[in-house]
């Protein structure tokens, strides 16, 4: 039985914000159109709670393992996962002045930013703009796998 930890949002990386990402999105909804196959049946049914992938990898998992492979979801270090998430969901990055740091928000269009959600901080764009999709969708307390956490 998995055993869940609540993480404030910040303090997540890796493969315990891949998974955040993939509960505030519900990635295993729409992942088939990312994941084009041959299959009668290319979508997901969740997401893994136990890093199955390589390196630890988040998978989504295939409603019908016979024909669909578990592909990894890795939104955090993919640009073509991560990318397409920031412009779906209007996520605002800027750099920090000293070029070490990245922050990420949401963004109101015709507004600016949503005061109403904090701006997050990451070492790449695709860290920070994970951290504010899932303070956003889900908020900044969340409960993840335990085994995804260093």
């Amino acid at each position: 039985m998995t055993e869940y930890i609540e993480v404030n949002v910040g303090d997540l990386k890796g493969p315990a914000l891949d998974w955040a990402v993939a509960h505030a999105t519900h990635a295993w909804e729409w992942a088939h159109n990312w994941f084009p196959t041959m299959t009668l049946d290319p979508n997901f049914s969740g997401v893994s709670d136990d890093g199955r992938g390589k390196d630890g990898a988040i998978v989504l998992v295939p409603r019908n393992p016979m024909r669909q492979e578990p592909q990894e979801f890795r939104p955090t270090i993919d640009w073509n996962q991560g990318g397409r998430l920031i412009e779906e969901h209007g996520i605002k990055i800027e750099r920090s002045s000293n070029g070490c740091t990245w922050y990420a928000g949401w963004l109101i269009p015709g507004i600016g930013w949503n005061s109403q959600h904090q701006m997050w901080d990451g070492e790449t764009p695709l860290e920070a703009a994970c951290r504010a999709i899932v303070d956003c969708k889900l908020g900044n307390e969340i409960k993840v796998p335990r085994q995804l956490l260093p």
